[in-house]
């Protein structure tokens, strides 16, 4: 796949990605360092998190990794005091970490409830706290979200997912409202189906796949790399007044 990017466009900007080790959000981290950000990337998967900054770091790129557990309140504290230690500033704040359990309603139990939930909704709720007071401060800052089609358009057996995903687009346009006189720009990229760890076991099942091939005017599944450039582009100065917005990345299927 064909990527076009801005070797300059994050120069000297530092970038957190939570959950950045693999799928949308490791395509988004390794956008970010192409661009010259001093990116960050943090994660529950260290295995996965040196595999991705290996390979952004043979490609030149400049990354640090930090274990965080976005559900966790005190996780979330230790890896943005951590960053201020080393940088003093976080420039970019990009929030994909996200979960999902595919259950009906009448199945779904309390703690798969609060499993999704406290990760996609919680988590980023917990990260934009823990970032949004240095940016006030410094005047400047660049929030983005990863919401879903599922924020708009719900699913059957998503209850939790579909929810949680609809929280994070209205606190992507609360923060908008509340934090556009700082100079914070906050958004959502609201992505559909895309071939992931989350999606594959959806993506085997021949009935699922039939239905989404009527669905997407594209004719195809999209890639974590259609999604990078999106989300990029909203975490970039060019996105200077683009605020409060939920940007469809999902080959047309809600057109």
């Amino acid at each position: 796949m064909t990527t076009h990017f801005s070797p300059r466009r994050f120069q000297d900007q530092v970038a957190l990605v939570a959950g950045g080790a693999q799928g949308i959000g490791k395509a988004i981290a390794a956008r970010l360092a192409r661009e010259g950000a001093r990116l960050v990337m943090a994660d529950v998967d260290r295995d996965m998190m040196r595999k991705t900054a290996a390979e952004i770091t043979a490609e030149g790129g400049s990354v640090r990794t930090l274990y965080c557990n976005v559900s966790q309140r005190r996780s979330v504290e230790r890896l943005v005091a951590r960053i201020l230690g080393w940088y003093g500033k976080v420039d970019v704040m990009i929030f994909v970490a996200g979960v999902v359990r595919g259950l009906p309603f009448v199945k779904t139990q309390e703690k798969d409830w609060d499993y999704v939930i406290d990760t996609n909704l919680k988590g980023a709720f917990l990260v934009a706290r823990a970032v949004t007071p240095h940016m006030v401060k410094r005047r400047r800052g660049k929030l983005v979200f990863m919401a879903s089609t599922n924020s708009w358009d719900a699913e059957a057996e998503l209850a939790a997912y579909n929810v949680s995903k609809a929280g994070v687009f209205l606190l992507a346009k609360t923060l908008a409202r509340e934090l556009g006189p700082y100079g914070i720009n906050s958004n959502a990229v609201g992505p559909g189906l895309i071939r992931t760890r989350l999606s594959e076991p959806f993506i085997q099942d021949p009935k699922f796949i039939k239905k989404y091939e009527t669905l997407i005017p594209v004719g195809r599944i999209g890639m974590p790399e259609d999604v990078a450039g999106p989300a990029t582009f909203l975490a970039s100065r060019d996105a200077d007044f683009v605020n409060g917005v939920l940007l469809f990345v999902d080959g047309g299927q809600l057109a």
